[in-house]
């Protein structure tokens, strides 16, 4: 397959196959960029701030360093923290856990 697709037409494909009515949101693991998307330029508290951009219509791609604001969000995404930032993950979950 090659690495240039149609996301416009696939999209539309997806949307209509399953009568969607927000756009669909992706989630790829890449070596590289998309052809023909742009990279997430700016910063954003969470992960989750992404799949929001997303929804909203915006279209991107973001590379792991996008990802550092959130703890939980790298490790789920399973992207690697500093060592200064490892315990971050444990300490946040334990915070959600206590709010709930």
């Amino acid at each position: 397959m090659s690495d240039v697709r149609d996301w416009s037409a696939l999209e539309a494909r997806f949307a209509n196959a399953v009568k969607l009515e927000r756009r669909p949101v992706a989630v790829a693991y890449l070596e590289r960029g998309p052809y023909g998307v742009t990279k997430f330029h700016g910063a954003e508290p969470s992960g989750c701030s992404f799949w929001r951009l997303a929804a909203e219509g915006r279209t991107f791609y973001t590379v792991p360093e996008d990802h550092f604001n959130c703890a939980v969000g790298a490790y789920t995404h399973n992207i690697a923290l500093s060592a200064e930032r490892e315990q971050e993950t444990g300490i946040t979950l334990n915070m959600m856990f206590d709010l709930a």
